[in-house]
């Protein structure tokens, strides 16, 4: 699994059972079917990203994007400088 998703899904299953909802409830405030709510929560929801996005707004969440890349040899010498 994805250990991305994973958090995700902890993250928005911690939420919603903090505001007492059912998947079902959930699901009916986000328009994401039941089933969908049960994959995001486990990490392991392979539709489509709107449905996430959904979902997490319809807690109070946002989704945003991170960029990660890994250093170009030129910067290696700065990351590792312990000055």
């Amino acid at each position: 699994m994805n250990p991305y998703l994973e958090q995700l899904g902890k993250t928005l299953r911690a939420e919603r059972k903090k505001k007492n909802l059912t998947q079902a409830d959930a699901g009916k405030r986000a328009g994401v079917a039941r089933q969908d709510i049960s994959e995001i929560e486990n990490g392991q929801f392979k539709g489509s990203i709107l449905k996430v996005q959904n979902y997490a707004m319809s807690l109070g969440f946002s989704l945003s994007l991170e960029i990660k890349r890994r250093p170009e040899l030129s910067e290696l010498e700065e990351l590792f400088n312990e000055d």
